[in-house]
């Protein structure tokens, strides 16, 4: 082909817009010059303002076509522009790296490198692929030399990794220049495109500087890869024989070396780096290790020796701080260090050091602090206790505010606080919003002092703090909106109650920021009003029965375009599945489901099984639109492909699989919010694409598959070679662990080759095991020698395991329960070293360095008291505790405060779970008239049925109140308590008011007996509830909770599927087995969603006949077909439900009725 023609053949493939063709019409005569016998000079033949027209001309073509369309723009026109935009960069771009490659224009760059960013995946890898080395290599280069006046926002890193990954694709051979070029984008790569560089690459001086520059930008798994390159022992050799240059010149990989290797550095190279050990970042089993070689604890410089570790410093125990410099002034440099080390989480508040700087803070007493002074120790400041906060002046705790954030501050010292800032009269919005953290202490007194247009104005400044309300505030905050001013009933003992119109709701105009809060029953936002300010609603967090109760009140036409469900926002999160199933091309459907996913509150499960089952449905079908999807879904985004369910995992590329390994690479939230067999089975499928079965699983293997690791099954995880799994032990300590990997794990842990036997392991085991050592059985746990488990050590351990249960992502994960396996663990600490040894007494340090519920009764009931009150927020913290030592804390808690009768509301609220061991009397001398007080005790799980009753009589009698007239707010703060009512006492409850209590109690399991529930659930049924049960939608069944496994039989047996999918899996979980078994048939158990399905209790499914079992597991991996359809074929087994495990499950359901 001539020149010419294959020029007219690239223009009649780039058909650009007016903008598109003024720059095609330059790059034009740019390309046809390239083609000429001296094309290397052809751009020299330009004036410099000509090749800077060109980029400019360029530029601003992108940059027009990258600005936001407008809500009502016409989709012909935007799709033909994208078009135009994505040819010209895909005919052009190697002409236009060449330019900039002479012109140095980093604006330009700019512009061009973002409109990469944003091309669809297949587009850029298209262009980058087709693009030759040379040209690649140049683009590289103008990268790196212009990387410092760039700017990636943070949502782009992603799509910037796999532009630089493709251009790592265009070299066979990865050289140290192309490492060097890359430098800049090394921190935007994914750990398995690292991997591909060879381990020799680490041996150019050159390359570890480029390290060393941009490792502050780098993720620690980067790093953690590239450290494990340095093992290579064709490399550098063993880790004892590493020369001090290397050492300084790997510094930034050093601290994530596996432990089992940074341990095998000596005394002699880790003081040859004394000065840079305290920037390098060293984890805690690191940061150990090295201080063993540095502190010395015999000379006398103990105080300079402490500066000089500085960040290190943290990771000392409380014996070493006291040997080398005894911590006595609230404001030293030593003790200042600490507290930034308890600022930027290093130390745990809760432990021993911390204990030991509260210490020096109550002895020298805080009002000899400036607030100025205070405020450096906010991070220490919920360990204060009440004692402590109320010796401080007012122009103190008001100097302290802006640096309590979040939880710096506890409910009870919150409603300490709060109680003395808040002014009595004249309270303006300034003064409110600047008490915003102290939000959550809200009380009956305070709400009272705040006027309610205060209120209405302070919704932006409040908002955030909105989630740390409990359900009693919010329901309180609610009540003053909904209570029309002066409308007042005074019962017997001058109590204030509301008085509502049963049945109809008080015309009321909420806040914003309420309006997420809101009961179904309050809601009362019309269509019109819907309609007409749906972009004022379209970006509040709505519940998804709030977002399904307005898309019906809104009556959304089916024939709604793209647009106007995008200008919905939030509020399309409602959508009905019937809407869904009208749509009639694939493509628009995509479109819609794509959109969905992208909503900040989620996609309810209801929602989700309609998504797939339609999907799957429309896939059957011989519709010519299937094209848009494709055979292996490569059509969906990698959201949707993240969320696929288990039966459609199999259609998935490899490509596929790759872009959701990314994902949860990346994200590995977005993991642990599928069901664990759902994680199971990703990462089963994973592993199948990466490692072909019978093979083992290498090392580069487990870096792709991340988090993924954790969910392997039994047989995969013995493919694992033990040598790998030894190396791989740090990254396993911070992500979840599904039981059969766990299980598995914990057995592997004592092979040989890993850590061996237990009762032979020192220090250097424990440490390398971290919280793994949860994984192994208690039994193993409790050979590990005491001399292993010393009290840094030990506490080191449970603080790691706490970290890791109050992360999100361990909050997500819900393991299973530790308590003999930590117990255990503490057992050689807590108990006598000789069985004629009277049991050790704890001070609060030993609590510390432990948890309460590891100490008997006897044991807490001998502590010293001021050591109790110091640890008295971690005692009233621990669920763990039982009965006996329940009463023997709320016996030293009423040495310290007196008779129950005399607590004020903040020391009931520290309380918290101890007060269960109070007995009745004296339950009955707490004054609960306050709702806040009533609240505490409505929060508490754990009371006995007499208890129960006690309370709730002990409330109606201080209140005078009968239980008729229990309104909305009393109702949410009775919580648990409310099951001490009698069945024929909860006839009285106000249907219209416990209509709306509903959506508070119904988050809780309850403690209701059977008849109790029956009689709650009719309450709803009643006039000012919602209706007969026939006539409820999804929404309503989402809203009461729990309270559904009240609803008779007969109203269960006869629910529909969309009904039965509006069941929380709380509510599901809670319902008694036998009545489980008798009200779903199992067609209704398949229309589970998978989340519900794996909510089904083994006590539940103990009493299902093997029909209903199948249908429960089949609703569990999503199967497509009906249980007529499949009758008793073996499909339906994809759980082991064997008699063994159900009869167990039986006996022990009725053991524990008996009981």
């Amino acid at each position: 082909m001539s020149m010419g023609s294959a020029r007219e053949a690239i223009f009649s493939s780039c058909s650009c817009g007016a903008g598109g063709k003024e720059a095609q019409g330059m790059l034009g005569q740019a390309l046809m010059l390239s083609s000429l016998p001296d094309n290397c000079s052809f751009w020299d033949a330009f004036r410099p303002e000509g090749r800077r027209s060109v980029l400019r001309t360029v530029g601003e073509y992108l940059e027009q076509e990258e600005q936001p369309t407008p809500l009502d723009f016409d989709p012909t026109a935007s799709s033909s522009s994208g078009v135009s935009k994505m040819e010209l960069l895909a005919c052009f771009s190697p002409v236009l790296w060449d330019l900039l490659q002479r012109e140095k224009s980093v604006w330009a760059l700019q512009i061009l490198v973002q409109a990469y960013l944003h091309m669809p995946p297949e587009n850029l890898q298209q262009l980058v692929l087709s693009a030759e080395s040379e040209a690649a290599q140049g683009f590289l280069t103008l990268m790196h030399r212009s990387w410092a006046q760039m700017q990636v926002p943070p949502s782009e890193e992603q799509a910037l990794g796999r532009l630089t990954a493709l251009l790592l694709q265009r070299y066979p051979r990865l050289t140290s220049q192309l490492f060097i070029d890359l430098s800049p984008l090394i921190p935007f790569l994914a750990v398995s495109d690292l991997m591909r560089f060879p381990p020799s690459l680490l041996a150019n001086d050159s390359v570890l500087a480029a390290i060393r520059n941009y490792s502050p930008e780098m993720r620690p798994e980067q790093k953690e890869a590239l450290a494990r390159r340095l093992l290579a022992p064709e490399l550098f050799g063993e880790v004892p024989a590493w020369p001090q240059e290397l050492l300084w010149a790997a510094l930034p990989l050093l601290p994530h070396l596996p432990l089992e290797n940074f341990l095998q550095l000596s005394p002699h190279q880790i003081q040859a780096l004394e000065d840079i050990w305290p920037a390098a970042g060293l984890g805690p089993g690191h940061a150990r290790h090295v201080l063993r070689s540095l502190v010395n604890q015999s000379v006398q410089d103990g105080e300079e020796q402490v500066r000089r570790l500085g960040p290190l410093a943290c990771f000392l125990s409380p014996e070493e701080l006291q040997s080398l410099v005894p911590l006595n002034d609230p404001m030293g440099p030593v003790e200042r260090g600490l507290l930034e080390c308890a600022a930027n989480g290093t130390l745990s508040p809760q432990g021993r050091v911390a204990y030991e700087l509260l210490g020096v803070l109550r002895s020298s007493g805080g009002t000899v602090l400036s607030p100025q002074e205070l405020r450096v120790w906010t991070p220490l400041f919920p360990q204060l206790g009440l004692r402590f906060l109320q010796e401080l002046s007012e122009p103190q705790l008001r100097a302290m505010l802006p640096a309590l954030q979040g939880t710096s501050v506890t409910p009870a010292q919150a409603v300490l606080l709060l109680g003395r800032l808040l002014p009595r009269r004249d309270l303006s919005l300034e003064e409110l919003c600047s008490l915003h953290p102290l939000l959550p202490g809200l009380s009956s007194q305070t709400f009272q002092a705040i006027p309610r247009r205060v209120l209405v104005g302070a919704c932006s400044c409040l908002a955030p703090e909105l989630s740390r309300l409990s359900a009693c505030q919010t329901a309180a905050l609610l009540q003053t909106f909904r209570v029309k001013d002066g409308v007042k009933n005074m019962g017997a003992t001058g109590a204030s109650a509301a008085v509502c119109i049963p049945g109809q709701p008080i015309p009321t105009t909420w806040p914003d920021c309420l309006l997420p809060l809101l009961p179904l029953k309050l809601l009362q936002l019309d269509s019109a009003a819907l309609l007409a300010n749906r972009r004022h609603y379209r970006e509040l967090p709505w519940s998804e029965q709030q977002a399904q109760f307005l898309w019906k009140k809104m009556q959304v036409a089916t024939n709604l375009t793209l647009r106007d469900l995008q200008a919905l926002g939030t509020l399309a999160g409602g959508m009905s599945c019937e809407f869904l199933q009208q749509i009639n091309s694939m493509a628009d459907f995509l479109e819609v489901v794509h959109m969905i996913y992208q909503l900040s509150t989620g996609v309810r499960g209801s929602l989700r099984t309609c998504i797939w089952a339609e999907l799957q449905r429309r896939m059957t079908m011989p519709e010519p639109e299937l094209a848009t999807l494709g055979p292996e879904l490569s059509g969906l985004d990698t959201k949707l492909l993240l969320d696929l369910p288990i039966r459609l995992m199999d259609r998935l590329s490899s490509e596929s699989i790759m872009l959701v390994v990314e994902l949860v690479r990346g994200t590995p939230e977005q993991l642990l919010e599928l069901t664990p067999l759902h994680r199971a089975a990703l990462a089963e499928r994973a592993l199948e694409n990466l490692a072909p079965k019978e093979t083992t699983v290498s090392r580069e293997v487990l870096e792709t598959l991340g988090p993924l690791v954790g969910f392997l099954g039994i047989e995969s995880t013995r493919r694992i070679p033990l040598q790998i799994l030894l190396a791989h032990l740090s990254q396993l300590q911070g992500i979840c662990l599904g039981e059969p990997f766990a299980t598995e794990l914990g057995w592997l842990l004592l092979q040989e080759p890993v850590l061996g036997k237990p009762e032979l392991w020192s220090q250097d085991e424990v440490e390398q095991a971290g919280r793994l050592v949860f994984t192994l059985s208690p039994e193993a746990i409790s050979l590990i020698p005491r001399e292993a488990l010393g009290p840094e050590t030990l506490e080191r351990l449970l603080e790691k395991q706490q970290s890791w249960e109050q992360s999100r992502a361990g909050q997500l994960c819900a393991g299973p329960q530790l308590t003999a396996k930590k117990a255990a663990l503490v057992a050689g600490f807590v108990r006598p070293t000789a069985e004629d040894l009277p049991e050790p007494v704890p001070n609060c340090a030993d609590v510390r360095g432990t948890f309460p519920s590891a100490w008997s009764a006897t044991q807490i009931a001998e502590m010293e008291l001021l050591d109790f009150e110091d640890c008295l927020a971690l005692f009233a913290g621990d669920p763990g505790l039982g009965p006996e030592e329940l009463r023997a804390a709320m016996g030293k808690a009423k040495q310290l405060w007196g008779p129950p009768g005399g607590f004020r509301p903040e020391q009931i609220l520290q309380l918290g779970r101890l007060l269960i061991g109070l007995g009745e009397r004296e339950l009955q001398e707490l004054r609960l008239v306050d709702w806040g007080v009533l609240s505490t005790l409505g929060q508490i799980d754990g009371w006995s049925s007499i208890q129960l009753r006690v309370v709730v009589s002990s409330f109606l009698k201080q209140s005078g109140r009968h239980v008729s007239h229990l309104d909305f707010l009393h109702l949410t703060a009775l919580g648990y308590t409310l099951c001490g009512l009698r069945p024929e006492e909860l006839q009285y409850i106000s249907s219209w008011e416990f209509s709306q209590a509903a959506l508070f109690l119904g988050n809780l399991h309850l403690p209701c007996s059977e008849e109790q529930l029956e009689v709650l659930a009719q309450l709803l049924v009643l006039p000012g509830g919602f209706g007969p049960v026939s006539n409820w939608g999804p929404e309503i069944f989402t809203e009461i909770g729990t309270i559904a496994a009240g609803i008779p039989d007969l109203a269960l047996s006869a629910l529909l599927g969309g009904q039965i999918q509006g069941l929380t899996p709380l509510a599901i979980s809670v319902i008694p087995p036998p009545k489980f078994a008798v009200v779903f048939s199992p067609t209704q158990l398949s229309s589970l969603t998978s989340v519900q399905a794996v909510a089904v209790t083994p006590e539940q499914m103990a009493f299902l006949s093997p029909e209903q079992r199948r249908a429960v597991a089949w609703a569990q991996y999503e199967g497509k077909e009906t249980p007529e359809q499949q009758g008793r074929s073996t499909a339906w087994g994809l759980q082991d439900w064997s008699q063994p495990s159900w009869a167990l499950a039986l006996t022990i359901y009725f053991l524990g009725n008996l009981l």
